[in-house]
């Protein structure tokens, strides 16, 4: 399927934008908590090693569920910086942030492959952190 205003390939699932609009707030340094170029490019590597293990082995068995996920939580304790780095990713991937339940998120699949950029607010992490503390302690008679 193809968009036909801007001849870009789209799916449901990954609505292109066509649109590249400027960083979000560009006094921001946006990605702080993401690796930096070495180790970006070690973690690529490992990816593709994985890949080629896989492929130099094909009598090891794959589930037909499997799935490769690679993602990216900025770390603040700021919630407007955290969803500014989701809308900032959205930007240079071309893809429209949306909220999934509680958290705020853009994504890219290819295949069973995803690349996810995703912002927890403070109020759901302190909700999960309260659940945490039940964890084993509470029990039903």
């Amino acid at each position: 399927m193809s968009n036909p205003d801007h001849g870009e390939p789209t799916t449901p699932e990954e609505p292109t934008t066509g649109w590249a609009p400027e960083p979000f707030l560009p006094e921001w340094n946006f990605f702080a908590a993401a690796a930096g170029p070495e180790l970006r490019e070690r973690i690529i590597d490992d990816i593709r090693a994985l890949a080629d293990f896989l492929e130099e082995h094909p009598r090891l068995p794959i589930s037909p569920y499997t799935s490769v996920d690679v993602s990216y939580f900025p770390r603040t304790e700021s919630d407007q910086v955290a969803l500014a780095e989701v809308a900032e990713a959205g930007a240079r991937m071309g893809r429209i942030p949306a909220w999934e339940r509680d958290h705020y998120l853009v994504e890219h699949t290819q295949g069973a492959g995803r690349y996810r950029v995703v912002a927890i607010p403070a109020r759901v992490r302190a909700r999960y952190r309260s659940w945490l503390t039940y964890t084993g302690h509470v029990r039903p008679d």
